[in-house]
């Protein structure tokens, strides 16, 4: 039996757990175990708590100085030497503990302290497999490189910087960022013609990134069904069900998978922030993406790619009395309609290693051909 772990990053519910969750279902439907840890509540729990919350307080009051900071540290042109002094005392020798405590065969990165850890210990464990599994449309310097054996890319784009940075591209698998296997991918043309559209608002379970505001500012004109998944946000639930309007509906926590697949299947399109996971599980489903807000770092950079490939709809800019009118007019243009399937379909197709199952299966049996070497 195989020992895999997975690596998130943080115990916030982001999309580094999200596609961590689909990489254990993954492997779990092929009969294979998997564990998740995380290093930094592993090793330093009462500090990571500390650390998640004032994370997501210096995001919502400090957007700016985060996502300049954000820019500074982690964007910019990949340096092979480039070391984080910081992260290796903090958590190099934690590492080298859960190496030698599970003794894994395969780890899969999804966050990327992880694999630069990861990658400077490599050279200690050699029969260890290391994966790295991108959760944005960019990556970013911290994740490691030269030491990793397989890449899971978002893009062709990603797959061409990784190349030019020396990676070998018979290890990088175009799987777009892994979403979880209850997202089945619809049908072409599964969309509603007719008013009224059935809109999904999310993005707004952690308390970031301006969602109560903007529902308070939405005018619902008959055009619209506005089904807004509340999360653990009580307050924002609280609001939503304190309207009584017909037309605006609060969701409440889900607690499965499946049940967020219901709930993709009873929309028209998706108001979200351009979080890599949300987009990818919308891609699949083929369901339109409006961007009212990005969160400064990640976000920003996801929605560069997204918007340069007209793979969203950026509405940050609209007049909001009339957000109601432009959207339903998308939904009853034919050509918007098929202009966005053309995008989304061409993304899609440039997946060519889009059955992550097939993927798994390919890397354990070469990770066990090389063991028995």
């Amino acid at each position: 039996m195989k020992n895999i772990l997975i690596f998130p990053f943080l115990s916030i519910s982001t999309g580094h757990h999200h596609v961590a969750d689909a990489l254990q279902a993954e492997l779990e439907s092929q009969g294979l175990a998997a564990e998740k840890i995380d290093i930094f509540s592993h090793s330093y729990r009462r500090l990571e708590k500390l650390s998640s919350v004032a994370y997501l307080k210096w995001i919502q009051y400090f957007p700016k100085t985060y996502s300049g900071i954000y820019r500074l540290l982690a964007c910019g042109e990949f340096q092979h030497d480039k070391r984080y002094f910081m992260y290796e005392w903090l958590f190099t020798q934690q590492m080298r503990h859960i190496l030698q405590e599970k003794q894994p065969d395969i780890a899969f990165c999804t966050h990327a302290l992880p694999s630069y850890l990861l990658n400077r210990l490599k050279p200690e464990y050699p029969n260890l497999t290391v994966v790295n599994v991108y959760t944005d449309f960019f990556v970013n310097q911290l994740w490691g490189r030269k030491n990793i054996d397989y890449h899971f890319v978002p893009s062709t784009e990603v797959k061409k910087q990784l190349i030019s940075e020396g990676i070998d591209q018979n290890n990088i698998y175009l799987t777009g960022i892994p979403v979880h296997r209850n997202f089945k991918m619809e049908s072409a043309d599964t969309l509603q013609h007719h008013p009224p559209y059935t809109i999904i608002i999310t993005g707004g379970s952690m308390g970031v990134g301006g969602i109560l505001k903007w529902v308070q500012e939405l005018s619902p004109g008959g055009k619209i069904l506005y089904k807004i998944l509340c999360g653990r946000n009580e307050k924002l639930y609280s609001y939503v069900k304190s309207l009584h309007h017909p037309l605006i509906e609060a969701i409440p926590y889900l607690h499965s998978k499946a049940e967020m697949n219901r709930l993709y299947e009873q929309a028209t399109g998706i108001m979200t922030k351009p979080g890599g996971v949300t987009i990818s599980e919308c891609l699949q489903k083929r369901l339109p993406v409006f961007i009212y807000h990005a969160l400064p770092g990640q976000e920003e950079m996801n929605l560069n790619l997204l918007h340069e490939r007209k793979l969203v709809t950026d509405m940050r800019n609209w007049d909001m009395q009339k957000a109601e009118e432009y959207i339903a007019a998308f939904f009853q243009s034919n050509e918007q309609r098929k202009e966005y399937k053309k995008h989304v379909n061409g993304y899609l197709g440039e997946m060519s290693d889009r059955k992550i199952e097939d993927v798994l299966k390919r890397i354990i049996w070469n990770q066990k051909n090389t063991l028995l070497k």
